[in-house]
């Protein structure tokens, strides 16, 4: 099994080591294993789960949302049910959140064709 140092796991997740020790403090990682100079290591687990928290975060869920996430997915299977929902609500959220930056895309794109026109509005 290989073993990674918080700060090759910030480079290869893409997020600060800062961040890192941040969702630690606050639950949404299990505390890293120390090695005899007292730094943090991570398996290719860990980093699989600071990914797909990551993409969490960027599709707007909040931390909170993401501890009791975490915390259901500790609980086991049976809080499969809850954690469908949980992704379900934000994947449709992501999706209309899409449809809204269309949206925006198309009066942009209508604002440029005005103006390319000579039209001053």
């Amino acid at each position: 099994m290989k073993i990674f140092t918080i700060g090759q796991v910030a480079n290869k997740v893409g997020i600060n080591i800062g961040a890192i020790r941040f969702y630690e403090r606050k639950g949404l990682l299990e505390p890293a294993v120390r090695n005899e100079q007292n730094n943090r290591l991570y398996t290719e687990q860990e980093i699989n789960w600071l990914v797909f928290l990551k993409c969490l975060r960027e599709t707007g869920m909040s931390v909170e949302e993401i501890k009791k996430y975490h915390d259901m997915v500790k609980a086991g299977t049976s809080t499969l049910p809850e954690r469908i929902k949980l992704i379900q609500d934000q994947k449709q959220a992501l999706l209309d959140e899409i449809e809204q930056k269309k949206a925006q895309l198309v009066h942009l794109e209508h604002k440029l064709e005005r103006y390319y026109r000579g039209e001053n509005y």
